[in-house]
């Protein structure tokens, strides 16, 4: 696992959308996505439910987060 990985999570986490979180970070939102499901493959969860807006953290990504962070 890379930190940088770790870093858009975090980051993602806290602004609960991908495009705030690709300007922050002066990437595309494409890239964060695959970062995100890069992690996701790694750790075998998901860790947002994108099926409501703004998107919420599942109890794995509350776990990740607050180990992370």
């Amino acid at each position: 696992m890379h930190i940088e990985k770790l870093k858009y999570f975090i980051d993602l986490y806290e602004c609960r959308n991908y495009i705030e979180t690709a300007r922050k970070n002066f990437i595309s939102q494409a890239s964060i996505s695959q970062y995100i499901s890069s992690l996701e493959k790694e750790f075998n969860t998901k860790f947002f439910d994108r099926s409501v807006t703004p998107i919420q953290p599942t109890l794995a990504g509350k776990m990740l987060y607050n180990n992370a962070k």
